[in-house]
């Protein structure tokens, strides 16, 4: 295990955290979603996806995504580990991580960023 005020150490909580939220997002969809089963499933469903197109909600699937991708790339990284690459260089792997995810949060950002403001 690692000691707690190493890199690792919290690179092994964000990758727990990171999959708590992933399968509370999961579940949340799935009931919203389930709606369309309902005797007015139609009407309910557009109602819902009215209020998720609104710009507060784009933010949070920006959000979603930046978790998501955060739980990806840190499950390579230690994939990567378990076949014994980059163990020794288990610094630098966090720090490629923290950069190719922040890359493509921050091209996400950009491609929504017409939602969110208007």
């Amino acid at each position: 295990m690692y000691h707690k005020n190493t890199r690792g150490y919290k690179a092994f909580w964000v990758h727990r955290i990171s999959g708590l939220l992933i399968l509370g997002y999961l579940y949340l969809h799935l009931v919203l979603l389930s709606a369309i089963l309902l005797p007015s499933g139609a009407a309910h469903f557009n109602a819902v996806a009215r209020v998720v197109e609104q710009p507060g909600f784009v933010v949070a699937d920006i959000v979603l995504f930046a978790i998501i991708v955060v739980h990806a790339l840190n499950g390579i990284r230690l994939i990567a580990a378990d076949f014994g690459a980059m163990i020794r260089e288990n610094r630098l792997a966090i720090w490629l991580t923290m950069g190719i995810g922040a890359v493509m949060v921050f091209i996400a950002v950009l491609m929504l960023l017409p939602h969110i403001v208007g």
